[in-house]
């Protein structure tokens, strides 16, 4: 039996880790992608791929590097894997990628997740990768995710019509990002979140 990949921890907060993806991950991931729910909110047609063909691949690009895309593992920090983020279209020369999250079990959407995983992502990215802006596409109707995102600090831009359907352009940039994390906004996000958590009514 093969042993599981080790965790490779990319940055974590209170309630999350961001990590790299493993192929334990793709049982999951696929689960999710054949969501119609899951798909609506990502704007995408819920996977056809059989399973196979998507391990095939899950393991091609966890093998190969891409300069202008990367995928990562979002896990709660008990280890609970609940979603994906990325970065893609990166132009390392004018140091711009695009953005895009998703969180596949039910019972995670709505409790601020998205939001403290964004904000871990965006202060990695602005140490680690050669970025100077982030800018990302959300439909026009999810007013949720747009509220998330404004909470981690992306301004809306613009409106794209995409697929006939609408989305809001929005975009963080890195000084002013840095600016609003030294100023204490994320902390305080993330603080904010954790205690509105632990002071929910547990059932059972």
């Amino acid at each position: 039996m093969k042993e599981p990949q080790p965790v490779v921890v990319l940055a974590e907060t209170p309630r999350l880790r961001i990590r790299e993806k493993r192929i334990e991950d793709a049982a999951a991931e696929y689960a999710w992608r054949k969501d119609p729910e899951v798909a609506r909110y990502d704007a995408t047609p819920p996977l056809i791929l059989s399973y196979r063909e998507f391990v095939q691949q899950f393991e091609r690009d966890l093998r190969f590097d891409n300069p202008v895309r990367h995928a990562y593992a979002i896990e709660t920090v008990g280890g609970e894997h609940i979603g994906a983020l990325m970065y893609y279209n990166a132009d390392h020369v004018t140091g711009t990628a695009e953005y895009g999250i998703s969180i596949g079990p039910e019972e995670a959407r709505g409790e601020g997740l998205g939001t403290e995983a964004t904000i871990a992502f965006l202060r990695y990215a602005w140490r680690a990768l050669p970025l100077r802006r982030i800018y990302l596409h959300t439909l026009e109707w999810n007013e949720r995710a747009r509220r998330s995102f404004e909470r981690a600090g992306f301004r809306q831009t613009d409106t794209v019509l995409r697929r006939n359907e609408r989305f809001l352009r929005m975009e963080a940039r890195r000084e002013w990002w840095l600016l609003w994390d030294s100023e204490g906004r994320f902390t305080e996000y993330a603080a904010a979140a954790l205690r509105a958590r632990e002071a929910a009514p547990r059932e059972g």
